[in-house]
């Protein structure tokens, strides 16, 4: 009497376990697919410009790394004059 009531939750959860270890296989198999693509993607190229303010009371500098430069890139934000742009 006692003993039935210790053997049957043992085969539930068996079954149970079964389907757990089956979905996350498959899991597995989703997320290396998704590893792949981002693997077979391009990396973004960068350039990187030093920019210099042409004013010498000013002597303002930053380094900027994108693809392109912006107008709003080029102003000095002190003294607002086009500053010098070395690209390294």
């Amino acid at each position: 009497m006692g003993l039935d009531k210790w053997l049957k939750p043992d085969e539930v959860s068996k079954i149970s376990k079964k389907k757990q270890e089956s979905s996350k296989k498959v899991k597995k198999g989703k997320s290396e697919h998704i590893q792949n693509q981002i693997v077979e993607k391009q990396p973004i190229s960068l350039s990187k410009y030093i920019l210099l303010c042409t004013n010498a009371k000013c002597k303002y500098q930053k380094t900027i790394m994108k693809k392109h430069l912006n107008d709003n890139d080029k102003t000095c934000p002190k003294c607002n004059k086009i500053m010098k742009i070395k690209e390294v």
